[in-house]
């Protein structure tokens, strides 16, 4: 049984409020106070800034992962919201291009993709210890 909050699945919402904080995050400049205390902790050092991009994406990639799984079949859940999120992940690297104070980077763009394919592995994993288990 599904968890449901009024007629949408909570899953959607959940989806919905980290897609819209990952966009929020990685497209705005730091004028905007929560981009600017996310930058000035988090990502206040070379590392964090990665490990920051790959947590931001990595927990997007299963929040699609897990909405889209409520439709679709499982195995193809999981590479549609992988492609999906790294897309995400290479246009908000490109509409920097346009926001003032920020850049586009090819290391925020590996980032991104770090945090995209190690939640990929992991449910890979845990599909396939799932499917061990039951046999």
């Amino acid at each position: 049984m599904k968890t449901r909050f009024g007629f949408v699945p909570l899953r959607l919402l959940i989806l919905l409020a980290w897609g819209i904080l990952a966009i929020i995050l990685t497209t705005q400049s730091d004028r905007l106070p929560l981009v600017h205390f996310m930058t000035s902790t988090i990502g206040s050092t070379e590392l964090g800034d990665a490990l920051g991009h790959a947590g931001l994406f990595g927990v997007l990639t299963f929040a699609v992962y897990m909405a889209f799984a409520i439709r679709l079949k499982r195995e193809w859940a999981l590479p549609l919201a992988m492609g999906i999120v790294l897309a995400l992940g290479g246009l908000t690297e490109l509409s920097q291009f346009g926001v003032l104070h920020r850049a586009p980077s090819v290391s925020d763009l590996l980032a991104n993709s770090l945090g995209v394919f190690v939640v990929g592995f992991a449910m890979s994993y845990l599909s396939i210890l799932r499917s061990r288990h039951a046999l």
